[in-house]
């Protein structure tokens, strides 16, 4: 077998769809054995499902649902990929979430809630996995968002989201000195647009009608409003996060990678006068 990961293991938190999705399908071709995570049971069976169409033996493949808030679920992603692969290479903190469910995303419930997801669940899987990441100089990625720096359009729901992917943006600027200590790198990838299951998720309760309606205003808006002409692909974010945890990236740490098309240098074109 060929490939940059081949022997090394990759757990990939919310990989039941979007970016996780795609980096968990593009991390075993590369011949990495690949946790994957998700709270839905049907939507964790399509990514096993992909990863088996790609021609990924069952030996390399553990699954593990639960809630990422959940101290069992973080403790049950580290002892199950132990008691199964015996190590770990790389941690790849990718669960998110723009609000909880039902809740006025302008509430203090929101905002424990979405740090719970997008902040301590990071911190303490880090935590979890230290020891070893230590012993394998691995190194973790953190899925932050350019919303940590810019408020891409108007909605209630960036207060708390902004704030905590801005936590974990310096919760890897400052453990960055720390972990290098241990041999440990660690790095963070800050998607803009990405056409990912949570722009679906955290829509309103509305029909399905009303619901394709906003998605695709959703999309106009990207096209408009990112250089680069549109939304990415979640498959698009596959090769930054390969790179930033192969050796070839090995004097990266403490970064942060903005790949957004280009939507932190928009801005509306100015008059001209004659």
């Amino acid at each position: 077998m060929s490939g940059k990961f081949v022997d090394k293991v990759v757990i990939i938190t919310g990989s039941s769809a979007g970016i996780g999705q795609a980096a968990a399908v593009a991390f075993a071709k590369e011949g990495a054995s690949v946790v994957i995570h998700g709270q839905s049971e049907n939507r964790l069976k399509e990514t096993e499902d992909l990863l088996k169409a790609a021609g990924i033996p069952d030996n390399r493949i553990l699954a593990v649902l639960g809630p990422i808030e959940k101290e069992e679920t973080l403790q049950a992603i580290i002892n199950k990929t132990i008691d199964t692969f015996g190590k770990i290479n790389v941690l790849i903190n990718n669960a998110g979430t723009a609000k909880k469910p039902n809740c006025d995303p302008s509430s203090t419930e929101n905002l424990d809630y979405v740090y719970s997801v997008n902040v301590r669940a990071p911190f303490r899987l880090t935590e979890l996995c230290l020891p070893y990441l230590q012993k394998c100089k691995g190194n973790i990625i953190n899925i932050s968002s350019i919303s940590a720096f810019r408020r891409s359009f108007e909605s209630p729901m960036h207060t708390a989201y902004g704030m905590s992917k801005a936590a974990l943006d310096a919760f890897t600027f400052n453990e960055c000195p720390r972990l290098a200590k241990m041999g440990i790198r660690i790095n963070n990838l800050n998607p803009g647009p990405v056409k990912t299951f949570i722009a679906e998720r955290n829509l309103p309760e509305m029909t399905d009608d009303k619901k394709q309606d906003m998605l695709d205003k959703s999309c106009e808006y990207w096209n408009k409003h990112t250089p680069i002409g549109r939304a990415a692909e979640p498959s698009e974010m596959a090769p930054t996060l390969l790179l930033l945890a192969s050796e070839d990236a090995g004097f990266v740490t403490g970064a942060h990678w903005v790949i957004d098309g280009g939507m932190t240098c928009f801005a509306n074109d100015m008059p001209l006068y004659d």
